[in-house]
């Protein structure tokens, strides 16, 4: 039968920040101590202090070179555990911290390890805590391997009873399931670990959900691109392509030379209707400023299009420019005028290029 470790009673909001002077201090001397965040019970050890650390190793029988994730009081001192922080891990941060996400970033000059764990808790006890001992915190999940994560300090208890030094009951957490866990570096981002924050607002966050495809003359090439993109996202989405406006999405198609109208050329309503695609009831659209601010992120079919673009972009101010980019680097070739054999081909390397647009 498991012993009662000390336990600190701390009201989840409204508390005497004194009340936390006891298990700060057990952390300074080198003690683990079990507390809430919003996600689950975290124990707690201070990072620069060797002994705790595997202490906190032996507790959780972690396996060596599995490291654990820092947690912070603020997220002014993401920068000094991880080093400079990508631009597209500084957007989540921006988003969504203090909160329920875990970024690995890459590790500072001079570290141990290539990646570092970073988490900032949304949980009042947690920061206060940490910004009390005055120093970051590496934080597992409270449970042994194999076990849920405990969201009570009854449960914690149960786990673990006196091999820890205290735990802070803040009551039963807030979320219940562990951070979504997110690898960002300069090539990109990989989401390791999905939590309340899911892929797909990772997704959003990075590419933004208004997508406009950008060809000639909007009844070829970017009519296709726009209607396999929806059908595409739909079904990586698990939702039907109806859903995707609710669920913030908004697809579309325009033409640098367009008229206003033009239905989509017979062959390339062929092609997509053997890919399960409909653009019968498309019409052109001609590419306009208001256009350009009303959306995320520009694909260019072609190079000749993606200069227009640019010169447009001039025009407005830096803080309502859209992403431009080519879909493809060397883009795709203007099937007008060909047979359907070229609208075929056309069509499925458009598809095979809008793959990398969908969430990870």
């Amino acid at each position: 039968m498991r012993h009662m470790p000390r336990v600190i009673h701390v009201p989840p909001k409204d508390f005497d920040p004194s009340l936390l002077e006891e298990p700060a201090e057990i952390l300074r001397k080198g003690g683990v101590v079990a507390f809430p965040t919003e996600t689950v019970y975290g124990i707690g050890a201070v990072a620069k202090l060797p002994d705790a650390v595997a202490r906190l190793s032996e507790l959780k029988r972690r396996p060596e070179g599995k490291p654990f994730s820092y947690h912070l009081s603020d997220v002014s001192q993401v920068e000094e555990i991880a080093g400079a922080v990508p631009p597209m891990a500084r957007k989540l941060l921006d988003r969504y911290c203090p909160g329920p996400i875990t970024l690995v970033l890459p590790a500072g000059a001079g570290a141990e390890r290539r990646d570092v764990g970073v988490r900032v808790p949304a949980n009042e006890i947690a920061r206060k805590l940490i910004a009390l001992v005055g120093s970051p915190l590496l934080v597992p999940s409270a449970n042994p391997s194999g076990e849920p994560p405990a969201i009570s300090a009854d449960e914690v208890i149960r786990y673990f009873g006196d091999e820890l030094d205290a735990v802070v009951d803040g009551g039963t957490v807030l979320l219940k399931q562990a951070s979504t866990v997110v690898k960002v570096d300069e090539q990109g981002y990989q989401v390791l670990r999905e939590g309340i924050i899911t892929r797909e607002m990772v997704h959003q966050i990075f590419e933004g959900r208004r997508f406009l495809f950008v060809c000639t003359g909007n009844t070829c090439r970017s009519p296709m691109a726009e209607a396999l993109f929806r059908k595409l996202l739909a079904e990586k989405l698990g939702k039907s392509a109806d859903d995707l406006s609710e669920l913030g999405y908004r697809i579309l198609s325009a033409g640098t030379f367009a008229m206003k109208g033009a239905r989509a050329s017979e062959h390339a309503v062929e092609a997509l209707r053997r890919r399960g695609c409909d653009l019968t009831l498309h019409r052109s659209h001609p590419l306009t400023l208001e256009l350009l601010e009303e959306v995320d992120r520009v694909c260019a079919m072609g190079h000749a299009n993606y200069e227009v673009v640019e010169i447009l972009l001039g025009d407005l101010p830096p803080e309502s420019r859209p992403r431009l980019e080519m879909l493809r680097e060397e883009g795709f070739s203007d099937p007008v005028g060909g047979d359907l054999a070229e609208y075929l081909e056309c069509a499925a390397e458009i598809e095979k290029a809008l793959v990398r647009l969908l969430p990870r």
